[in-house]
């Protein structure tokens, strides 16, 4: 007759391939806590990249967005819910920024930016002017390739801090001057482009000197007399006085 031999159930860790991870044992469990600290130092928001290399997996962000543990703020970029979560200001693009590289780290790109939100965008987060953003504009040294129809791109060089862009609230963004620079060759209707400069004016973050430099090379084309006046009438039809 066989005899059976009970043998003591020894527990053993799963292997790394086989383990898996889920928000509710945030709490707990030091790949979630990692992910809440690299979320907490880039507008609360982390990547499906910074995920996968805490070995928190695809899966695993799928399932607590689907119990809305986690919030999908963009394709690869995720939020916490809870009341813990920070929320940044301009969420969506902060998480598009974000997404163009996924696996970097934040400080080396807030350090020496890759790209620098521009145009209408920095405009309406520096809040100047009356304009309104369409989409997300975006500029870099080099072409920025994106599928996305609302994210906006512009060759040119980044610059320097404080000149050309300066980090506001973690986001790189282009700097009063720059902004009325980019805005003034775009095109932008003149009126708008008014108030951006009445605005930045007012607060002091440019001359009235400096936006007529910036101006001069499309003074002719208003049949202005320099840039200094083409300042002027682009204000005054905003309804707008220069200070």
């Amino acid at each position: 007759m066989t005899q059976l031999v009970l043998r003591r159930a020894v527990w053993r860790p799963l292997p790394p391939h086989r383990r898996r991870y889920y928000p509710c044992m945030a709490a707990g469990n030091a790949p979630w806590r990692r992910l809440r600290a690299i979320a907490a130092d880039q507008f609360g928001l982390f990547t499906a990249a910074q995920a996968r290399n805490l070995g928190v997996t695809s899966a695993a962000l799928h399932r607590g967005a689907q119990k809305g543990e986690l919030w999908r703020a963009h394709d690869g970029v995720y939020a916490f819910t809870d009341a813990a979560a920070d929320k940044h200001p301009y969420e969506d693009w902060a998480a598009q920024w974000l997404a163009l590289r996924p696996a970097a780290d934040i400080a080396v790109r807030r350090a020496d930016p890759d790209s620098v939100l521009s145009h209408e965008t920095a405009a309406v987060i520096r809040e100047l002017g009356t304009v309104v953003s369409a989409g997300m504009h975006l500029s870099a040294p080099r072409r920025v390739s994106v599928r996305s129809s609302t994210v906006h791109t512009y060759v040119r060089a980044i610059g320097q801090r404080g000149v050309d862009w300066d980090l506001v609230d973690g986001l790189p963004v282009s700097t009063a001057p720059r902004i009325i620079a980019d805005l003034a060759l775009a095109g932008i209707d003149g009126s708008h482009l008014g108030t951006v400069i009445a605005d930045a004016v007012a607060q002091n973050l440019v001359t009235r000197e400096q936006v007529g430099y910036l101006l001069n090379p499309y003074a002719d084309r208003y049949g202005a007399r320099n840039g200094t006046e083409l300042a002027i009438l682009f204000a005054e039809a905003a309804g707008r006085r220069l200070g």
